[in-house]
């Protein structure tokens, strides 16, 4: 049996790291996507069921016997659980790339057993990885998919999504579900932790992608950092929370004005809490001396170093010349509105 899956990206247009302070967050599936191959093939009684990973984005190939790889599912779960206990760093819990999909191995057969059979699994797609687009999210999503309809399980939201909240949080240390449920889902979606997914209305909008380089900092990292500065109860928070709000009337009124002017301040923000590089800095404030243009990091940005993530930048066009003196990428952004999707093939 084989199938492919194929999981959006997400951007956060407003919330990053606010989130994990249950502040509301809007977050938007977009057009770039994540694909899993698995392949399923049945094996003698007297072979060795083993699993064939390949990470094509990564130029990695793997081969485990189940009980190799189980033990180092097992492995980074004692990392983890250290990591919760304050002795280890995030950064160690996972060591290799290929340690998330092990331990999305690992949760799957925890709970449902993953068959004893020859297992091929092939992930590639856009390359952005490590940028604030929801890359690990967009992994467990598409593997965990694969391996429901593997299993000829029906997909249950609520399942799959607690699946991948907790198995995100060995990547990223405590995940509030918003990437894995915007992969999950699509669209663009108002979030509040304990409360429901909000969709919002699509409309048209011009926004291009881009990619100031890969943060030397993890997400993990660049988040402990913040929490350590600007902790839950700091007022900060009640900021960001207004600006949320003020994005998503923005967006519901198609209040282009308002819209811009809410990105610059939630902009603002990210700077205060010490997650935008100078050079980014620089970047908007250049891109901005056009007043039909604004951008805004997205994602965890990086609290050292020059390479910050993704920009979301709102634009009529997109800003070539500029992009291209400070060495970024610039491509357009299309909402995604389907999800993430299996098929047999």
């Amino acid at each position: 049996m084989k199938t492919l899956c194929k999981a959006p990206a997400k951007l956060i247009l407003s919330g990053e790291h606010a989130v994990v302070n249950e502040c509301p967050a809007i977050s938007m599936a977009i057009d770039l996507p994540m694909f899993c191959e698995v392949t399923s093939e049945a094996i003698d009684t007297h072979q060795v069921p083993f699993v064939e990973i390949e990470l094509v984005d990564c130029h990695q190939k793997h081969a485990f016997p189940f009980a190799i790889w189980q033990q180092m599912a097992i492995d980074i779960e004692s990392r983890y659980q250290l990591f919760e206990s304050g002795a280890m760093s995030i950064r160690s819990v996972l060591k290799q790339p290929v340690d998330l999909v092990l331990t999305t191995l690992h949760h799957f057969h925890h709970h449902f057993k993953l068959q004893s059979m020859h297992w091929d699994i092939k992930i590639y797609g856009h390359g952005l990885l490590g940028k604030g687009l929801g890359s690990s999210a967009a992994v467990i999503i598409s593997l965990l998919h694969s391996l429901f309809k593997h299993h000829h399980k029906a997909i249950n939201t609520v399942e799959i999504l607690s699946l991948a909240k907790a198995i995100e949080s060995r990547q990223h240390g405590h995940s509030s579900g918003i990437d894995p449920t915007t992969i999950f889902q699509g669209g663009l979606l108002y979030y509040l932790q304990h409360k429901p997914f909000q969709p919002l209305t699509p409309h048209k909008f011009n926004a291009w992608l881009i990619d100031t380089g890969t943060p030397e900092s993890t997400t993990g990292q660049v988040v402990n950092h913040v929490k350590s500065r600007f902790p839950a109860e700091h007022p900060i928070w009640n900021h960001f929370t207004q600006i949320t709000e003020d994005i998503r009337n923005a967006w519901q009124d198609q209040d282009s004005f308002s819209l811009k002017e809410s990105i610059q301040k939630n902009q603002t923000l990210l700077e205060e809490i010490g997650i935008v590089p100078d050079k980014v800095k620089h970047f908007i404030k250049e891109l901005e001396q056009n007043p039909d243009q604004v951008a805004k990091m997205c994602g965890a940005g990086n609290h050292k170093g020059q390479n910050g993530g993704v920009l979301l930048c709102l634009s009529p066009l997109p800003p070539l010349e500029l992009c291209n003196r400070y060495g970024y990428n610039c491509i357009a952004i299309n909402l995604s509105q389907k999800g993430s999707h299996c098929e047999l093939v």
